[in-house]
């Protein structure tokens, strides 16, 4: 299992996925001339993609989908509610014999390996994150989710990886000129993780097998990858554990990070 994060921030995410002989893209919300561009970058390309899983309707998630499914007609993944909830271009424009609604913590197996989809906590219509596991590996999948509970801890429980959300720093965005209803909105529980929620969750779920922690979807106005990774090292530490344990790296808006191979 591997992957490559061609994308992460509010104006598009993308992450490109190989599982065995299958490839994938967990969200397209970059356009595919840029998804093509910058899989390039890693000598890849996008032809024969096998699936792309949709975590949320909103559009930094999805505005390639249309352009990706008609040239490539991959099986495109997601909860009833995010694709009653599409917008309306981005509805009308899918093939619906290509989409397949998935439900929260249903198994669903591709030639070998297993995808868990799992309830987030977000202002949208049945947002999901992703568990995938091949061959004793799992990579965990989650942004744009205010919180996380307690009694759901298990199922994203030591993962080898985890691509989770590390949106802001409360004290940038309240001085930030945003609108207080815009502010208001990410710091709710069905807004986005502060960097500091966010490296408090991994510490309860993640375990022995947990090597690499990729934060994503930083707010470009309101958080900086260094911030990030400072609020990561010091509630770490705090909390007794060696930071230099984990491979703690961040994703970007407008380049790829490099290959994580599990």
């Amino acid at each position: 299992m591997k992957f490559i994060i061609l994308a992460s921030g509010s104006r598009g995410n993308c992450t490109y996925l190989e599982i065995g002989t299958k490839r994938f893209l967990i969200d397209i919300g970059i356009s595919l001339r840029q998804v093509q561009s910058r899989l390039e970058l890693s000598h890849m390309e996008l032809s024969g993609i096998d699936g792309i899983f949709i975590t949320h309707e909103h559009a930094d998630h999805v505005a390639g989908l249309v352009s990706t499914v008609k040239k490539y007609k991959p099986r495109v993944y997601m909860t009833e509610g995010t694709y009653k909830n599409l917008p309306r271009p981005i509805l009308t424009g899918l093939d619906p014999s290509l989409v397949e609604i998935i439900n929260f913590d249903d198994f669903i197996m591709i030639d070998g390996f297993t995808v868990r989809p799992f309830m987030t906590y977000h202002d949208a219509l049945e947002p999901c994150g992703y568990k995938f596991t091949e061959a004793g590996k799992n990579l965990v999948y989650m942004t744009d989710s205010g919180y996380f509970p307690q009694k759901h801890f298990d199922i994203i429980r030591n993962a080898d990886a985890y691509i989770i959300e590390s949106n802001h720093e409360p004290e940038l965005l309240l001085e930030s000129d945003r609108p207080w209803m815009l502010k208001k909105r990410i710091l709710d529980d069905q807004g986005h993780l502060s960097n500091e929620d966010s490296a408090f969750l991994l510490i309860n779920v993640l375990g022995e097998n947990t090597k690499t922690i990729v934060l994503a979807h930083l707010s470009q106005e309101c958080n900086t990858p260094e911030v990030a990774l400072q609020v990561y090292k010091r509630v770490f530490e705090e909390q007794g554990l060696i930071y230099q344990d984990y491979h703690v790296i961040y994703a970007m808006q407008d380049q790829p990070i490099g290959e994580v191979v599990l």
